[in-house]
């Protein structure tokens, strides 16, 4: 087989090639859309949406509710009062449990894979180290409102597989007044607790202490629980900031 000549042909541009031109300009920038900031919000009371506008089972449960049921913690109540929810003693304390919602766990053991996000006042308390989650650390006579939201949503940040627990804690403004409750019962367990609340003008403060102390229900088993929150707040028409 034979092959002829190839001519080639180079065309040199003197001034301006327009090769070069439709290189510098890109038509495709002038069709892209201007930026978009999306800003994710924590979940804070007086932002979010109704419950029943939520494609989710969404629970919510007051203060008082709690009260009622006479749970000695945060996760006790949820295990006996919310679906979905259990809980196991990993510690072997009470007050330290392995949470468990719809398959996934928020614990306090570090290893343990994580898939809850926990809030109090819209501020992740989940360990910056793990993602655990120290239920023992959230006072349950501050407690004013839980939400508990299942799914996997991103607004609540890193792990949040399973759902995400929000804490709203009490303000002397809401909650005026004070109560000293104390209980003794099985097992040697001693329990006192005290809170006060009051407002003046834009200013309110709330403080609540609380103290348990057992034997355990089995030898070497003992618990000593010290809880205290205080809370100063500022509120006025547009404006409102707690401490």
């Amino acid at each position: 087989m034979r092959i002829g000549p190839v001519l080639a042909v180079v065309v040199v541009c003197g001034q301006a090639c327009p090769l070069v031109d439709a290189a510098e300009t890109n038509p495709a920038t002038e069709l892209e859309a201007p930026t978009v900031e999306v800003i994710g919000t924590t979940p804070l009371p007086g932002i979010g949406i109704p419950i029943d506008q939520v494609p989710a089972n969404v629970q919510a449960v007051t203060g008082a509710t709690m009260r009622n049921e006479q749970a000695s913690s945060l996760p006790e109540f949820m295990e006996r009062s919310l679906g979905s929810v259990s809980f196991t003693d990993g510690q072997a304390n009470p007050f330290q449990p392995d949470v468990n919602f719809r398959g996934f766990t928020g614990s306090p053991l570090l290893g343990v894979p994580q898939g809850i996000s926990a809030f109090m006042d819209g501020v992740r308390i989940n360990e910056a180290f793990g993602d655990t989650i120290n239920w023992d650390l959230i006072p349950q006579s501050a407690i004013s409102t839980v939400t508990v939201m299942p799914g996997s949503n991103p607004v609540f940040g890193l792990n949040t597989l399973g759902g995400a627990v929000s804490v709203n804690t009490k303000s002397g403004r809401e909650y005026p007044g004070g109560s000293v409750e104390g209980s003794w019962g099985s097992w040697n367990r001693q329990n006192a607790q005290a809170e006060l609340g009051s407002s003046k003008g834009p200013w309110d403060f709330f403080v609540t202490g609380n103290y348990l102390d057992e034997n355990g229900w089995r030898d070497h088993s003992p618990s000593r629980l010290q809880q205290l929150f205080g809370k100063i707040g500022y509120q006025t028409s547009d404006f409102d900031a707690d401490l």
